[in-house]
């Protein structure tokens, strides 16, 4: 998520309204004041100033983050039950608004629920804050109630089962099922739909208490539950991690990103699809893709279908394997470089490092989409399941006009994109130091993954352009 709505909304349903869509869905678009190329050169000279100053300066192995313990005693666990109460509620609402409510996705609130308030908005949230959703995770919260009465009517084991977890298997559910909601997300047309977003869930809900059943919460959630380890992953990233049941533990931004190793090839796929599934959203909308899809018309039509499932899906398990490639390609110059390194080691050391950059992909697509449609939610808080209510008297309010425009959107993608690269340079030096030592190898280190930080700030800046900018042609900029 891996970032990551582009729900096509409206667009993508049939049986409602006509073509809209929430992300980037701008009237107009903005006209750059100089031409995107001089953006892209800038922005990768950022990346490459901030290695150099950071390569300059930071020359030694960094001393472990400086951390704060704070106790919140019975409070935290107040909150932590209040917060648990509230995550249960807006699943049922959720669910009871997809199947009973209406099935316009712009008058039912499952959808902004879904794609806005959670995937986007709490992704950002578990990102800058903490990772809150071990506290809101409705599934979570089922097993323990169902696991706490079965453990009163006399089994003292519960509802788990107890069976092994195979280790070969690890992560890999995770991946899977990151990837399959990435297609779920950009390239099916009802994803949007209240009703299939409903069963979707209800789908997952029983596939996600049965292998807590069978394997135990903690094991499931930990390598299969995408959910579980797509934001431990981007909590990771947080200021502020939990520490017992009782206190949190301030410390530097990105610095749980540094403090362990991802310990799997499985977890290093799964990054990696962090961050191109998002991009991947950005791509399929622009010309890149409509060339693409003609090619593969042309070359392989076995993979094209009418409805582009099948061409969706290749695309996006293709940038998903490239974006993998170019990371291990990376880490196998760094490898040869430094020589006495296994590759292995490399691959695993630098790999969470990258999660700033998903991050900054989330904000750069989703920014505009999480202002203009999140505040949707005031007015249909008051009429959720789209059937004229009016329960807290804000059904009829509705969002300033131009509040966030292509323009600013624009700013914001290029602003979150390079600090993205940046902050994941800084992180990826300092992991350097930590792995070799010495300032010169931690410098020869870093220059191939540094290398591979500006080709993905020139491509990203390329595939999020297109759907908000535009600019002058040769002939019109010289009759002016």
């Amino acid at each position: 998520m891996a970032a990551i709505v582009r729900s096509r909304i409206a667009a993508a349903i049939a049986m409602c309204a006509p073509a809209q869509a929430w992300s980037h869905a701008f009237d107009d678009r903005f006209d750059l004041p100089a031409p995107l190329s001089y953006f892209i050169a800038g922005a990768a000279a950022v990346v490459a100033v901030s290695f150099l100053i950071v390569a300059s300066f930071m020359r030694r192995a960094p001393s472990p983050s400086t951390q704060y313990t704070v106790h919140a005693g019975p409070v935290l666990g107040f909150a932590y039950n209040l917060a648990r109460l509230f995550g249960l509620l807006v699943f049922v609402i959720t669910i009871v608004a997809g199947l009973a409510g209406t099935a316009d996705p712009m008058m039912n609130i499952a959808p902004t629920i879904v794609w806005i308030a959670w995937w986007v908005g709490l992704s950002l949230f578990v990102a800058c804050a903490g990772n809150v959703w071990p506290a809101v995770d409705p599934w979570r919260t089922l097993f323990d109630l169902m696991n706490s009465v079965v453990r009163r009517l006399g089994m003292r084991n519960g509802m788990t089962l107890g069976w092994r977890y195979p280790q070969t298997v690890g992560t890999w559910p995770a991946v899977i099922l990151l990837l399959s909601i990435g297609w779920f997300e950009v390239v099916y047309p009802q994803a949007a739909v209240p009703h299939t977003l409903a069963t979707v869930l209800l789908v997952w809900t029983a596939a996600t208490l049965t292998g807590m059943v069978c394997f135990g919460r903690n094991i499931w959630q930990r390598n299969a539950d995408v959910f579980s380890v797509y934001f431990a992953t981007l909590g990771r990233f947080a200021p502020i991690a939990p520490r017992g049941d009782r206190a949190i533990l301030l410390r530097p931004p990105g610095s749980g990103l540094i403090d362990a190793d991802v310990g799997s090839v499985a977890m290093v796929a799964f990054i990696v699809a962090m961050l191109s599934t998002v991009l991947f959203d950005g791509l399929l909308g622009g010309p890149m893709w409509a060339l693409i899809q003609r090619k593969l018309a042309i070359t392989a039509p076995s993979l094209t279908d009418s409805n582009g499932y099948a061409v969706g899906a290749v695309g996006l398990i293709g940038v998903w394997l490239i974006f993998l490639l170019a990371y291990l390609i990376s880490c196998a110059v760094t490898t040869s470089l430094t020589r006495g390194v296994r590759f292995k080691r490399v691959v695993y050391a630098f790999a969470y490092t990258l999660v700033p950059i998903a991050v900054a992909y989330n904000i750069a697509h989703n920014a505009s989409n999480l202002v203009t449609q999140g505040e949707q939610l005031i007015a249909l808080a008051s009429d959720p399941l789209g059937v004229k209510w009016d329960l807290f008297g804000t059904a009829n309010y509705r969002a300033p006009i131009g509040l966030i425009d292509a323009r600013i959107t624009w700013y914001i993608a290029i602003g979150s994109i390079v600090a993205g690269h940046v902050l994941s340079v800084w992180l990826a030096h300092r992991v350097a130091l930590r792995e070799f030592r010495a300032a010169r190898p931690a410098v020869i280190a870093s220059l191939p993954l540094t290398a591979l930080m500006i080709i993905y700030t020139a491509i990203s800046l390329s595939v999020i352009a297109e759907p908000m900018v535009k600019f002058e042609t040769p002939d019109a900029v010289i009759s002016e």
